[in-house]
């Protein structure tokens, strides 16, 4: 990996992150404040209170101070290199777009087992949208080498695969800490989606502009590829249980 150049909006997507740490402890643990119950991705308080500002606030705010270190070196690491290649508007819609999309799959899974402490859990961290960063950089970047457990070096399409398959099996089989997987998965599911999605309409708008419509000319067959570049241009009477970080 390169070395580190912030990009603009990483930079302010991890002042922000840093800032929402540093407030909502402060305010929860200091001043009684329950700001988590607010921000957090709280199944309950989306699906009864109706707070679906959630989805797009609970990736700023983070467990511990390790939790935020390590979503942080990533988005640096991981964001920078593709918000250079993709742009700003781009990167953040793909930030959003996962981060969403994971949150959703932990609401999902959490309504669908139906118990109450599941409801009243929180989840916060920026995994999600970070899970589907690593997608992408295993798309993109698919030969560079990255430390698996931080020792092993792997090239990075690989890593995403067995990053893809651990979080599968921890979804599947690990209870209640499934939850947090279900979310990263999601993530990853969401990066790919939107990778595809794009490269699709990129091409369809190429044949377009060709004179051949949306339907592909008969040449020889090639494989797609994904193209790459700068895109054109609450206080709740039961506070929240322990919370899920991811």
């Amino acid at each position: 990996m390169n070395h580190l150049r912030l990009t603009p909006v990483v930079k302010w997507l991890c002042i922000i992150c840093f800032a929402a740490f540093i407030i909502q402890q402060t305010a929860d643990q200091f001043l009684g404040m329950n700001l988590l119950g607010w921000f957090a991705l709280v199944p309950a308080s989306v699906v009864i209170d109706f707070r679906f500002w959630q989805l797009f606030t609970y990736p700023f705010l983070h467990g511990e101070v390790m939790h935020l270190f390590l979503n942080l070196m990533m988005l640096a690491f991981i964001g920078s290199e593709l918000e250079a290649i993709w742009g700003k508007k781009l990167f953040l819609s793909f930030f959003f777009f996962c981060s969403g999309r994971g949150g959703l799959f932990y609401l999902l899974l959490q309504i669908v087992l139906s118990r109450p402490e599941s409801l009243h859990m929180p989840m916060v961290g920026a995994s999600a949208a970070i899970y589907g960063m690593l997608m992408a950089y295993g798309i993109y970047f698919g030969d560079r080498a990255m430390l698996f457990m931080m020792i092993f070096p792997m090239k990075a399409k690989h890593f995403v695969w067995i990053l893809g398959g651990i979080e599968l099996m921890s979804t599947l089989f690990s209870g209640r800490n499934g939850a947090a997987s279900i979310a990263h998965l999601g993530g990853m599911i969401a990066g790919f989606g939107f990778l595809w999605g794009r490269t699709m309409m990129i091409l369809a708008k190429k044949r377009h502009q060709e004179g051949g419509g949306f339907l592909p000319k008969k040449k020889k067959s090639s494989h797609l590829k994904l193209i790459s570049g700068k895109a054109s241009s609450s206080d709740d009477d039961d506070k929240p249980k322990p919370t899920t970080w991811h």
